[in-house]
């Protein structure tokens, strides 16, 4: 199998908001982000893109999720993401009853180390900021912590109970 095209160093790469004529775009991204993962299970990988396509379609509709993504200049995605305005409960310290949080992040390998994913977060966090949100949360992948990391972004403790019977 020949190897993938590289992208030229030369091509200049631009962040866009993405709208319902990514939509595919951003499945393809959330579906390579999951592969990248260690998820290799084509079947779930099929209904999960059915299942995300639909989920981000009245997202966006109804501007629950706000997207990018990053082209070159002759037009090709070189990756993307998202900001979910997630519901949360009232707390006595928060103004806003949604927190946004930054999901679906991925760069095509032959766009990777060129800044693809610090031009999407950063755009994220202006969006957020400009939007007058208090915090923008994610969970960052092993990949993604120094991009994270080096935007400001510092760790937090979660715990998490697997309920599936096995």
């Amino acid at each position: 199998m020949p190897a993938k095209p590289r992208a030229s160093t030369k091509s200049k790469l631009s962040v866009h908001k993405a709208g319902l004529r990514d939509l595919d775009s951003l499945v393809h991204q959330r579906r390579e982000m999951w592969k990248a993962l260690g998820i290799r299970d084509k079947e779930q990988h099929v209904k999960g893109d059915r299942v995300y396509k639909r989920w981000a379609r009245a997202r966006l509709k109804n501007h629950e999720l706000i997207a990018w993504v990053v082209k070159s200049s002759d037009g090709r995605v070189a990756g993307g993401g998202c900001v979910w305005l997630e519901p949360v409960q009232p707390r006595p310290h928060r103004v806003s009853m949604v927190q946004p949080y930054l999901l679906s992040m991925y760069t095509e390998p032959g766009f990777r180390r060129r800044g693809v994913a610090s031009m999407v977060v950063k755009e994220a966090i202006a969006w957020c900021r400009k939007n007058k949100y208090e915090r923008l949360m994610l969970h960052a992948s092993v990949m993604g912590r120094k991009v994270y990391h080096k935007l400001g972004f510092r760790r937090t403790w979660e715990m998490r109970l697997d309920l599936a019977h096995k």
